[in-house]
């Protein structure tokens, strides 16, 4: 299984200027860095929760169905929040695509096979893909906390300079507890 991003996000959940209001930095000295930064700090807290901050078309990409849809008829698409489903193919080992949106449903972020489909044999050398978009939306609509979490990691980042900072500092451990989505 493979996670692919399609479309990036145009910007991140914090902009340069917050971030650097943030930091209390009132030139523009360090922008590349504090960008740097910045970007690695957006990983790190996406990592962390499971979820994608900023709006992104994501492909999964499977050469054998997952278990829990087999199983269960439904699996749960990561990283969330889950927005949009796109599409759901099959490829065969020459490019050759089947499309199968119509025998899925998205509800509540888990990806369901109707109730009157199954699901189709995977081809040697071929894949399953599922195409959907990941996450709060613009940055205006990525929660405070997680906007919040984003500037602790980049403060601990820019402030060590170099030295190992833990993936999470203290500060923001617990709004980054709070809102890990739990994988059973």
């Amino acid at each position: 299984m493979t996670t692919t991003v399609i479309t990036p996000p145009d910007e991140g959940p914090v902009s340069l200027q917050e971030a650097k209001s943030y930091l209390r930095l009132g030139h523009d000295g360090e922008d590349a860095l504090v960008s740097s930064l910045l970007a690695s700090a957006v990983s790190v807290v996406e990592e962390a929760v499971g979820l994608s901050l900023v709006a992104r078309t994501l492909r999964r990409s499977f050469n054998d169905w997952p278990r829990e849809l087999l199983w269960q008829r439904e699996m749960r698409l990561r990283p969330g929040p889950v927005k949009t489903l796109l599409a759901v193919r099959v490829v065969d080992g020459s490019g050759d695509e089947t499309l199968l949106a119509e025998r899925f449903r998205l509800e509540d972020g888990r990806l369901n096979v109707s109730r009157r489909s199954g699901l189709p044999v995977i081809p040697e050398g071929g894949r399953a893909e599922i195409d959907f978009v990941s996450g709060f939306g613009a940055p205006a609509d990525v929660p405070g906390d997680l906007k919040l979490a984003v500037q602790m990691v980049l403060e601990a980042a820019y402030t060590r300079r170099g030295e190992d900072v833990p993936s999470i500092p203290e500060s923001a451990a617990s709004i980054v507890s709070a809102r890990r989505e739990v994988r059973l």
